[in-house]
């Protein structure tokens, strides 16, 4: 028996990578990224393109996955549209096989066994890739930096690279990412012997991550020449205990900070008046920068003359001898944006498949692949390799069938659903009649005119009253943006900001710049995107500079006089003397170019030491991209008391009131990041305070920006108290779902462990556990202090939605409680505070007490009238939502709409609520999970239901109108979901929309659309289709629907036509 299954399960699985092969082979012959990666355990993408994707890729934001390959514990494959393009300016070519760095790897021949009369045979090639372009191809592969154990001598299980293609280009971040050119073939195989065997393991036992094919764009920084400026590497063997492997790292990320000083001074070459030093790159090693919009300093540049290239071919490494054979194609198709730097964080825990067969070769070949040298492939490898190849020769890109629109309801009547008229309150605001849509050929709305509303546009004077700032963060790190968002999220004021990172494309395609308080940028900047970054502080917006070369941006007169790596620095700043941290790897000075410098200010900066006083430039003009000018007032606000350099200043501009703060410091590390050095170590944490109180005080009284406590550091304030959440319903009710979860309880105690979170029902006997962040008690058989169950179920006239609750004072999530459950129809979880809210594309959601939260878990059969269209779902519950307070006997005067997709606006311009929706298939039936939450009490970040009461009892004093409690509104909402549901569910989808148009905001409203080679109209907004996505009119007078772009700031901008893309 044990024989037969084995048989058997080994036929399965040659099947499953026989098909696997075979449909990444048909993927290859079209423009398409193939990815195959490792999860966290426990953790489940969903096959989520910003995750199938490397964060390394450029174009990473609008990949879309279109075809599934592997799906194997928390392995993922899949097939990624359009091609990832990878830009490796920043990276490190890799030295002479055979050598030692970044990891072990053997010499690009292999000496074979030879017989006497074969002693003069030539050594052949390890790998040997096709000659064919088209079979051509990068794969770029990431891989945690601690190995799974020590790197020896007798490493025979690990997949050696080498052994699969050429090793390009390299960079170490938080994990090591490696660039290698292969073709199909070797792909195919890489991949059967990795991801399809179960055997991520690569060179030195670094667990493998990722393999992404990709299209490679510039050139690596030659590791030759790096190495000339740094001290001599500490290995020297395979072999490596921990301490050297810890001091390997070093040495690799020391080459790193060189790679990216060396692009640097690539991107500021063309721009900078002299050089302190000499360029560490040699010019013919470097790629021509392409000339991009800049904005111009008014500086008197002064030329010097740059390094001469060198004279003998003989200086050029062998590495760079021959020219890669898609160099050209990276020229022709240049990155639109700049690759990010560092890849998703995930774990692979994997045990590598022991080798069959052990090599008896020389010491450098005992460390090939077991698929490779003495172990032959096997039948099933060959053939899939074979058919790879094949298919990648003679296929053809297949023609993408445009997305077809689906046709726009046609409403027979428009429900009268009159709006009361409001007094204008503000006459200062814009207004703009919004009438109800009307769809194609459907009759015209009957019933009073709308009232006016606000126009649904922002502006830098009313962002705070729009929705929640955001304060982005811009990193070339993934270290220094890790730490520099952990900093934020402890000195920002809570549930007032959003705080996200920045990434190249969304940078450039400038969505952010209306939604954004705060832009923090640390290191190295491209020039393209360093113009965008300098062009929204011209318009008014507010920049913190930790440690980067956007200061170079803004103030073009400040110069790298000298690069220190790693150096720890005494400054001076306000009440704050004598502070030692660690010192930006470059120290910009004022140029010394300009003599009259020093009378420009009298009030340069109060020096704390005892050299003489800096004195830098006061005032300077720049530039914005649209070529008008803006005054600077520039301050020296901290100096640097051993090289008496300035550490902190402060640039604004005149016109528009953009403020920029500018550190040569690293406020933002933990030190905790220095724990290897004890010396430092020590050092920086006395100091600890001090940073943090440095950071709020910036943020606070030049930036703007509102920090906790006084000095931005509430050490006062209580941490979150966890308590147990409450089983609230009929009890036959509640027996019902507790029998039907019996089977995912773990032992009889009633525990259902979920990846997110474990809950716990307890009985009248049971002990509750402590509750926490993730675990969740449940009392089955008590009910709360603060919710009146009298109220909520007295008005509650549902059947099925909102009869079970389980309400939860302090919970992580809502979603949390439903996620991965397969529960009732209509159970609803209603928590009080969140911890780790998530909306919409895993943005932050805030919670702040006060806001009305909801999760509900809906099961639709597929075979229903919305089990057909259950896109629409978010749109009905939207709906219901809204038309809970405005078909309201009392509470319809109150001014509350519906935004595209998902979101809930007061007055026309501030967002009070919003909703996400996650769905599962699970056999005939839809799971669907809503998370919903709505400003009931709150009036921070923007405004809330009952503000909106309060004033409209001031305008009305003798109609005034009780305040909403939490309970009614929640009894409300459920109760219009379940009707709404209903009158869907029974084919009545005209009603739907007809209320749906009378809830919106874009009726007549016109957005920019993107059509073929990236242009640009208008388009006038008509409606949605039948999956919710918007219908427009064309100018031509067509109707098209178009989808979002992807981007997370605001799904209106960036609208796409699919057939164009």
């Amino acid at each position: 028996m044990l024989t037969l299954y084995y048989v058997s399960a080994t036929v399965l699985q040659s099947w499953r990578i026989q098909k696997a092969c075979s449909k990444i082979a048909e993927h290859l012959a079209q423009p398409s990224s193939i990815a195959f990666y490792a999860l966290q355990a426990g953790s489940d993408d969903g096959f989520d393109p910003a995750l199938a994707s490397s964060e390394l890729c450029g174009n990473r934001n609008a990949a879309k996955v279109t075809d599934i390959l592997w799906l194997h514990g928390n392995q993922r494959g899949c097939c990624l549209r359009p091609l990832q393009a990878l830009n490796i300016t920043p990276w490190i070519s890799f030295p002479p096989a055979p050598s030692l760095l970044p990891f072990s790897y053997a010499a690009d021949t292999v000496t074979p066994v030879t017989t006497p009369t074969e002693a003069d045979s030539q050594p052949k090639q390890r790998v040997s890739l096709s000659a064919q372009d088209e079979q051509r191809m990068q794969l770029l592969l990431e891989a945690q930096v601690e190995p799974l154990q020590r790197p020896s001598c007798e490493d025979t299980t690990a997949v050696r690279l080498e052994d699969y293609g050429k090793l390009i280009a390299w960079k170490i971040d938080s994990h090591l990412a490696v660039l290698i050119e292969t073709d199909v073939e070797h792909f195919t195989q890489l991949l059967i012997t990795t991801f399809l065997r179960n055997n991520l393991c690569i060179n030195d036992q670094l667990p493998l991550l990722r393999i992404e094919s990709v299209r490679r764009e510039g050139n690596p920084q030659p590791f030759e020449l790096l190495a000339n400026h740094l001290k001599r590497q500490s290995r020297t063997s395979v072999g490596l205990d921990k301490d050297g492997w810890r001091k390997h790292l070093e040495d690799l990320r020391a080459v790193g900070v060189l790679a990216h000083q060396a692009t640097e001074f690539e991107y500021q070459k063309n721009r900078s008046e002299g050089r302190s030093k000499p360029d560490l790159i040699a010019h013919e090693h470097r790629q021509a920068v392409e000339p991009v919009a800049k904005a111009v300093a008014v500086v008197e540049p002064t030329n010097k003359a740059s390094l001469s290239p060198a004279k003998n071919a003989e200086n050029v490494p062998k590495a760079e001898a021959k020219p890669s054979p898609d160099k050209n194609k990276a020229k022709a198709t240049p990155a639109k944006s700049e690759a990010k730097s560092t890849p998703a964080k995930s774990e692979s825990n994997a045990t590598p498949a022991k080798s069959e067969s052990k090599s008896t070769k020389s010491k450098e070949d005992s460390k090939s692949t077991p698929t490779k040298g003495d172990s032959k492939p096997s039948e099933l490898e060959k053939l899939a390799a074979a058919q790879a190849a094949q298919l990648q020769k003679t296929g053809k890109a297949e023609s993408v069938s445009p997305i077809k629109a689906a046709p726009l309801a046609k409403p027979s009547n428009l429900s009268k659903v009159s709006e009361p008229a409001t007094e204008s309150a503000e006459p200062k605001k814009p207004s703009k009649s919004f009438e109800i849509a009307k769809p194609l050929n459907s009759p015209p709305p009957s019933g009073t005119a709308p009232s006016a509303r606000p126009v649904l546009q922002r502006n830098k004077d009313s962002l705070q009253e729009s929705k929640p700032l955001n304060v982005l963060v811009y990193s070339d790190s993934a270290s220094a943006r890790e730490s520099t968002l952990a900093t934020l999220q402890q000195l920002l004021e809570r549930n007032v900001y959003t705080i996200y990172p920045l990434m190249p494309q969304q940078a450039a395609q400038k969505y952010w710049t209306e939604q954004t308080a705060l832009l923090v940028v640390c290191g190295s900047v491209a020039p393209g995107i360093g113009q965008i970054l300098v062009d929204y502080f011209l318009q008014g917006g507010k920049v913190l500079s930790l440690c980067s070369d956007i200061l170079h941006f803004i103030l073009p007169n400040y110069r790298t006089a000298e690069v220190r790596e790693h150096e720890l620095v005494q400054f001076s700043y306000d009440k704050w003397q004598r502070v030692k941290m660690m010192h930006h790897i470059f120290c910009y000075q004022p140029s010394p170019v300009k003599k009259h410098f020093s009378t420009d200010s009298e009030e340069s900066t109060k020096s704390h030491s005892r050299k003489p006083a800096l004195v830098c430039p006061r005032s300077m003009e720049l530039k914005d991209l649209a070529g008008h000018n803006h005054k600077l007032d520039v301050q020296v606000l901290g100096t640097e008391e051993t090289w008496n350099t300035p550490s902190l200043m402060l640039a604004k501009s005149l016109q528009s009131g953009g403020k920029a703060v500018f550190s040569q410091v690293h406020l933002e590390m933990n030190p905790s990041e220095f724990e290897s050095d004890e010396i430092k170590y020590g050092i920086l944490k006395q100091n600890e305070g001090t940073r943090l109180e440095i950071f709020s005080d910036l943020l606070r009284k030049y930036l703007d920006v509102q920090v906790q406590g006084r000095e931005g550091v509430d050490q006062s304030q209580p941490g979150v108290v966890y308590q147990h959440a409450y089983f609230l319903g009929r009890h036959e009710t509640k027996f019902e779902l507790l029998e039907k979860l019996r089977l995912r309880c773990s032992g009889p105690d009633n525990v259902i462990a979920t990846p997110k979170l474990t809950l716990k029902f307890c009985g009248k006997d049971d002990k509750p556990p402590v509750a926490n962040n993730n675990v969740l008690p449940i009392l089955i058989h008590s009910c709360p202090d603060d919710f009146s169950t009298v109220e909520y179920f007295d008005l509650l006239k549902t059947e099925h939605i909102g009869r079970l609750v389980i309400y939860a004072p302090v919970v992580s999530s809502s979603m949390h409680v439903i996620n991965n459950l397969e529960l009732i129809d209509g159970l609803a979880v209603l928590p009080v505070q969140q911890t780790s809210g998530v909306g919409r594309s895993n943005n932050q959601w805030l919670s702040p007490l006060g806001c009305a939260m909801f999760s509900l878990q809906l099961h639709l059969a597929m075979d229903s009238a919305l089990g057909s269209r259950l896109p629409l779902m978010q749109h009905i519950i939207g709906a219901a939502i809204v038309n809970s307070l405005r078909g309201h006997e009392l509470y319809g005067v109150l001014d509350i709409c519906l935004k595209w997709p998902n979101d809930i606006y007061a007055n026309g311009n501030q967002k009070i609520g919003g909703l996400v929706i996650n769905t599962t298939l699970q056999g005939s039936q839809a799971i669907v999970n809503i998370g919903s939450g709505i400003n009931l009490n709150n009036s921070k970040p923007t405004v809330c239901i009952n503000d909106l009461i309060r004033e409209h009892n001031t305008r009305a004093p003798n109609n005034k109108l009780p305040l909403i409690k939490y309970e009614i509104l929640m009894a409300m909402i459920f109760n219009e979901i379940e009707r709404l549901l209903g009158e869907v569910q029974n084919g009545d989808f005209n009603s739907f929309y007809a209320l749906y148009y009378s809830l919106w905001l874009h009726s007549g409203q016109t957005v920019k659309i993107c059509l073929q080679n990236e242009q640009e109209k208008e388009a006038e907004i008509v409606g949605i289709d039948d999956f919710g996505f918007l219908q427009v009119k064309l100018p031509s007078g067509t109707i098209e629907t178009v989808q979002p772009d992807g981007n997370s700031f605001d799904m209106l901008k960036g609208l796409i036509l699919p057939k164009y893309h």
